[in-house]
């Protein structure tokens, strides 16, 4: 399968770290695996499991691109990601944890868009979660550009649905720690404003995150929260005078969004001051064919 120009599809990395997941991981993998997408390089780290997940990734050693167990016993998935990534040959990257899932039909459009748009570095789909039995309690447009993250907006991008180009990942350091702890992903965003990137917005669902009640940001909220933080003031420290001083128009302007909401995204992008806050929005125009366009940032409802 193609995307409507011909574009070959690119190779697509998704990086699964896994410790004592034998409930879910199966489902994880099979979240990859099964959509049948033709360049697809599946890389597992597994870190001394003893609950029989390193015995369920073995099964799938032929379906692999790379599989392998640390056995340093982390206290996070952060290392496992490190290497991960290390072993990842894909032109595009992502990753989904031991109990998350890639959505039906997510890889093909994942692909299309960076095959069609090669000035697409960094895109995200519409927020999912599931719950431990796989059900999809809540999908929300959690749609965080720059200055969301310049500011403090509480909620995240989801790394599930999130995906990048590996030379956008090499330009922002090449690493997923950056120091910080809890909050890796976050500060991989970070990073990735800083390095210049633009988010795309895409229209769909593409990952889910399972929430179970021993996820870190669950168990432990707090330490989730400080460090985003600490990576925030990092991002403030390396842009430019200009961003700081438009993010902070845009903390003022949020207490009109009852307003502003209301403006379509084709006068929106027209208006002064207001359209240096647009967003980057991808998706499909009909049954086939893909679309980009700029939108207001204050329609934070679903559909769009």
């Amino acid at each position: 399968m193609e995307n409507s120009n011909m574009e070959p599809l690119p190779t697509i990395s998704i990086v699964i770290p896994s410790h004592n997941r034998a409930p879910f991981i199966r489902q994880a993998i099979e979240s990859v695996l099964s959509q049948g997408y033709p360049n697809i390089d599946l890389v597992v780290i597994d870190d001394a499991s003893t609950d029989g997940s390193w015995g369920i990734i073995e099964s799938y050693k032929d379906k692999l691109g790379y599989y392998e167990n640390m056995n340093i016993h982390a206290t996070s998935a952060q290392p496992q990601l490190e290497y991960g990534f290390s072993k990842a040959k894909g032109e595009i990257v992502g990753h989904i944890t031991d109990k998350g899932l890639l959505l039906p039909g997510s890889l093909f459009t994942i692909g299309r868009i960076f095959a069609e748009y090669k000035d697409v570095e960094w895109i995200s789909g519409i927020t999912t979660v599931v719950n431990e039995t796989g059900e999809i309690i809540s999908i929300a447009p959690v749609r965080k550009d720059l200055h969301e993250h310049l500011i403090h907006v509480p909620w995240n991008v989801q790394a599930e649905s999130t995906f990048w180009r590996r030379s956008l990942f090499e330009r922002a350091g090449g690493k997923w720690d950056y120091g910080l702890g809890w909050a890796a992903d976050y500060g991989l965003w970070c990073h990735f404003f800083a390095a210049g990137a633009r988010m795309w917005h895409v229209n769909t669902v593409l990952g889910a995150y399972r929430k179970t009640p021993s996820a870190n940001g669950v168990k432990n909220p707090k330490q989730y929260y400080d460090s985003a933080a600490q990576y925030r003031a990092w991002l403030r420290a390396h842009v430019s005078k200009k961003e700081l001083v438009y993010a902070e128009l845009y903390t003022l302007l949020r207490y009109f969004k009852p307003l502003l909401r209301n403006i379509p995204d084709r006068i929106y992008t027209y208006i002064p001051v207001l359209n240096h806050f647009s967003q980057n929005a991808i998706g499909y125009k009909d049954m086939h064919s893909l679309k980009r366009w700029k939108r207001n940032p204050f329609r934070t409802i679903y559909p769009w």
